[in-house]
Formats: structure tokens, C-alpha cells, sequence
């Protein structure tokens, strides 16, 4: 398959989910793609099968395809969630949030913050937890092969009403003048990013960029933790924002902290493995 026509088909899907779901109640939406992508999930299992091998060797192939068939459920759920934002956001009943002291004390210190988190449950609930705090968090994320998927997750995340950034070097400053004028930003820090230094996660090294760590640093902004966790198969979270971290002094104070934000998302992972996406190329094989 070539990778025009890929994309094409990405274009076409994001197009019927908009078509299809877009006038179905959030819940009754949910549960039908969620029946969809749990029939498919064989379809995702090499590279799945591949990841959980060396994140979680002692379960069975048994119980790797049991996380694997989740893992489906939780991204069909999470993609029908994208068309319903503001809901989530509006609706106290969706979204029990946990540890908001942490975000209002570095919001009334100013100086912003860094919210470092994973693809891990529906990981807008955390913007959309914020923006129900009245302190809407920027996010930073991979631009998509296909200009009109892109344009289309775009619009979609623009609900809540803060800068959504490209990454690269434009991005990259958007998201420092964010931080410089007190903002709040959300940092997916579970990717492979190239250049970056080897980090343990799940005790295999994995490339993991330091930017969050080094921003919250130079800027002296909060680095807080933070996860959105579905409750079973259902469209409500429990959205956790965890004390923030305090980088320590010294050459490897950056390589420090982002260890321990590999260790906490990690922790997080262990407890809901089928809510994490197990597709990304994360480990060099």
C-alpha cells in the first residue's frame, strides 16, 4: 500500500467517523466503535504482540492478546471521544479530577507549567480537565502524514480552546512562548524521539527527549505528572495530576527527571495495560 493511498484511507476514515458518530450520543457512539475495533484487533497484534513481549514477559501470549483486544476497544473509544470534547469537558460526570491543588498552586505561582503524560487512556481528558479549571494547557504533537487528517484532528482538539503546536522548530517556540507568559502545556513524552539520549522503560533502553525536564527547568515551570484513566468500558475518566517533580542541580539533573517520568508512566502503564497504545516503535529491537 502505497503511502498516498494510505493516507487517503486515513482521510476517508476520519471522514465517516465524523459522518457516522458525529450525531450519535457520546456513550451509545463509543460502545458501537468500541465493538468495531475489538473485532479488528488482530490486525494490530505483531507489532503489539512485539512491545508487550519485552515490556511484560512474564504473561502469556494468552494475555497479551487479551491487552491487545482492549487496547482496540480504548482507541475506538478515544476516537469517537474526539468529537465530543466539549462535552467531556462541560459534564462533571465524565471527568472526576484528583490533585487539582497541584495545577491552581502552579498556575497562581505564573510561571506555567509542563504536564507530562502518555497515550495512555484518553490522554484529552487532561486538557479537558484543564480547560473545566479555567487554565486551558497548549499541547505539542507529531504533525499527520495526511494534510487532511491533520486539519481534521486539528479542529477537533481546538475546542478547548488553547495553541495546538506541530513539533519541530516553529512549534518548539510556540509552545516557549506559552510557558514564558504562565501557560499550561501537555507533553506526550512515550514516543521515540530521534537524537535523544537511551532511557530505561520497562527496563529496556528507549530514546526519550529531554525537552520537557529542560523547558520546565530553564523556565522554572511545574513539571506535574498527570493521567486520564477510563473507568472500565465507558466514556468517564479519573484525571489525576500528581505533586510536581523538582529537578535536582547538576549536569544529569534533565537525564534524572526524565528517568523518574519514565518510571511513573510506566507504573501507570502496569496498572491499565490494555488503556496504553502498545503500537508505538519505542524500543530499538
Amino acid at each position: 500500500m502505497t503511502a498516498s493511498f494510505r493516507h487517503r484511507i486515513q482521510s476517508a476514515g476520519l471522514s465517516a467517523v465524523r459522518t457516522v458518530f458525529g450525531g450519535i450520543n457520546l456513550d451509545g457512539g463509543a460502545a458501537f466503535a468500541a465493538a468495531v475495533g475489538r473485532g479488528l484487533s488482530p490486525a494490530l497484534r505483531k507489532r503489539a504482540m512485539a512491545n508487550l513481549a519485552l515490556a511484560l514477559p512474564d504473561i502469556s501470549d494468552t494475555e497479551r492478546r487479551h491487552i491487545i483486544s482492549g487496547m482496540a476497544d480504548n482507541l475506538a473509544r478515544t476516537a469517537v471521544e474526539y468529537l465530543h470534547l466539549a462535552e467531556l469537558r462541560d459534564d462533571p460526570d465524565r471527568i472526576t479530577i484528583t490533585g487539582e491543588d497541584h495545577l491552581q498552586a502552579a498556575r497562581a505561582a505564573g510561571r506555567g507549567a509542563i504536564l507530562v503524560t502518555g497515550h495512555l487512556g484518553n490522554w484529552e481528558t487532561v486538557r479537558a480537565a484543564c480547560a473545566r479549571l479555567d487554565w486551558p494547557a497548549a499541547i505539542i504533537y507529531r504533525r499527520f502524514n495526511d494534510a487532511p487528517f491533520d486539519a481534521e484532528a486539528r479542529r477537533a482538539m481546538a475546542v478547548l480552546d488553547a495553541p495546538i503546536l506541530h513539533k519541530g522548530k516553529r512549534g518548539t517556540l510556540g509552545l516557549l512562548r506559552h510557558i514564558r507568559k504562565g501557560g499550561a502545556a501537555m507533553i506526550l513524552c512515550d514516543q521515540r524521539f530521534n537524537g535523544a539520549p537511551m532511557l530505561p522503560f520497562f527496563g529496556h533502553p528507549a530514546k526519550t527527549a529531554l525537552a520537557p525536564a529542560e523547558i520546565a527547568h530553564e523556565y522554572g515551570a511545574a513539571l506535574l505528572p498527570v493521567r486520564g484513566i477510563r473507568r472500565g468500558r465507558s466514556s468517564r475518566f479519573d484525571v489525576t495530576f500528581d505533586a510536581p517533580l523538582i529537578p535536582e542541580s547538576g549536569d544529569t539533573a534533565a537525564l534524572d527527571t526524565m528517568r523518574e517520568v519514565n518510571l511513573r508512566l510506566e507504573s501507570w502503564i502496569r496498572e491499565t495495560p490494555e488503556q496504553y497504545f502498545w503500537l508505538h516503535n519505542r524500543w530499538r529491537r
